[in-house]
């Protein structure tokens, strides 16, 4: 998003003030504990990022990652991003660094360990993680990765390579034989930006899961028009509002309501994958960098703040214990997962899972014969405050078979529950939107329109059924 945010601050426009209109409940910028999602069947919700960069990518805290006489890495924009993980009490994050500099650095440097971080390692005492220990109690997992051509997430280790060079040039490598190479280093194989890459590449490549929604693809009008066939500087000219500082501004945190659009091309791959008999995760991607807007907004903060972006969405793991890597790596695999965009609330509640001889969760596969059934436990905002107007929350079920795409079930208008029959072979996957209107509030003198348009809440990972 390099570059981009500038213009929103140049288009910014001012604001004539509040009327007679009471003012809503205050705004929390953070996020709850992810298991208030709701813990069932003994797996608890773990909030993680999956794509996101620190110092040790070129590009990141405005162009400007390292000190140019000493070569440390930026502390403020570090710590930045520490009290980001920290205040959105994310679970797990996966950075993913390009390889300049990632490559060139040794490996535990990447964990970007201060004060009182642990180091965790596995059983040869080799280190995998670093576990942040919060100020308000939360912990933080992180992990070490790489965006390039392709992002190997979770990495146990560097590449193997003879020397630097060829380790650039694996983390760029684009083919089966990257792939092999993160995976013999301990890492999952993921596609970033799946809106810009071919099937025949993704065929080839096997990868391990793909991003359904990037944000930078949702802003960047190189990406929105050629790759979305969106109004390449839409995002912009719309985002513009949030950069108001006058009185009578809408709350910062939702400027990314005026240009959140779903990625089209990315979830089509995605269903022509699934369609294939391709067992598939998914992710949405922060792709944060804090390289954009460097102006301050009404909230004291620039405007790409890790802390702000890091709110917007995430991606949610179910595992037994959400303080274990292990755990965490593995339910990502299996595709125990789902992108929840909790700008629009924490969907308390939510459970996705289906019943046949068993309970089979997300990313599990139902043998054929056994006519299971599919149930979504609708969520709601949590804690809402009862002055906000009600959101509307709208589910659908999706079969994904080789003659297309079905859209099997649905339920909106405040129906609790979703059941659907799951029968034939194929992919079953489920979407959850939301009309925000309860956000309209807070939107000040633009007025609630923006809270009035469907956007996805939650992508799950599929149920499969062969």
């Amino acid at each position: 998003m390099r570059g981009l945010w500038v213009c929103i601050v140049l288009a910014a426009c001012g604001g004539s003030g509040g009327g007679g209109t009471p003012p809503p409940p205050d705004w929390d910028n953070s996020l709850p504990e992810a298991a208030d999602i709701g813990v069932h069947r003994g797996l608890t919700p773990a909030r993680g990022i999956i794509h996101l960069h620190s110092p040790y990518s070129h590009d990141a805290c405005d162009n400007m990652p390292r000190d140019t006489t000493t070569g440390a890495p930026n502390e403020p924009c570090l710590a930045d991003l520490r009290l980001a993980l920290c205040t959105d009490r994310i679970d797990f994050a996966a950075l993913t660094d390009h390889d300049a500099s990632m490559a060139d650095e040794d490996f535990a440097t990447l964990f970007n360990m201060r004060g009182t971080d642990m180091a965790v390692l596995d059983g040869t005492g080799q280190q995998i993680a670093s576990r942040i220990a919060c100020d308000n109690g939360h912990q933080v997992l992180v992990s070490v990765g790489g965006e390039n051509d392709l992002m190997p997430i979770m990495l146990d280790r560097h590449v193997t390579a003879a020397t630097i060079q060829e380790r650039h040039d694996i983390y760029n490598g684009n083919d089966a034989a990257a792939v092999a190479a993160f995976h013999d280093a301990g890492a999952l194989a993921w596609v970033a930006h799946t809106e810009s890459k071919t099937l025949d590449l993704l065929r080839m490549v096997q990868p391990d899961g793909i991003e359904v929604y990037n944000l930078h693809a949702n802003i960047d009008p190189k990406i929105r028009g050629p790759y979305l066939g969106l109004d390449p500087a839409g995002a912009i000219e719309a985002a513009a509002e949030f950069a108001d500082t006058n009185p009578g501004h809408p709350e910062p945190d939702l400027a990314l309501l005026s240009f959140l659009s779903p990625n089209m091309p990315a979830i089509t791959t995605w269903d022509a994958l699934l369609a294939e008999g391709v067992h598939l995760p998914t992710s949405a991607g922060s792709d944060a960098h804090e390289n954009a807007i460097p102006i301050i907004f009404a909230d004291g903060e620039r405007g790409d703040s890790y802390r702000r972006v890091l709110r917007w969405f995430s991606n949610i793991a179910w595992v037994a214990d959400p303080h274990d890597p292990a755990q965490i790596e593995a339910a990502v695999k299996a595709g125990r997962i789902a992108a929840v965009f909790e700008l629009f609330g924490t969907p308390e509640g939510l459970d996705i899972f289906a019943t046949g001889s068993r309970i089979y969760e997300l990313g599990e596969t139902i043998p054929a014969a056994e006519g299971a059934t599919l149930t979504v436990e609708l969520p709601h905002v949590r804690a809402l405050d009862p002055s906000l107007p009600a959101p509307e929350v709208r589910a659908r079920v999706l079969w994904i078979a080789p003659t297309g795409v079905t859209e099997l079930a649905t339920a909106a208008g405040g129906q609790t529950e979703l059941v659907a029959h799951i029968g034939g072979p194929g992919a079953y996957r489920v979407e959850i939107s939301i009309l925000p209107h309860h956000l309209g509030p807070y939107l000040g003198d633009l007025g609630p329109a923006l809270a009035d348009t469907e956007v996805p809440w939650v992508y799950a990972s599929p149920i499969y059924v062969q």
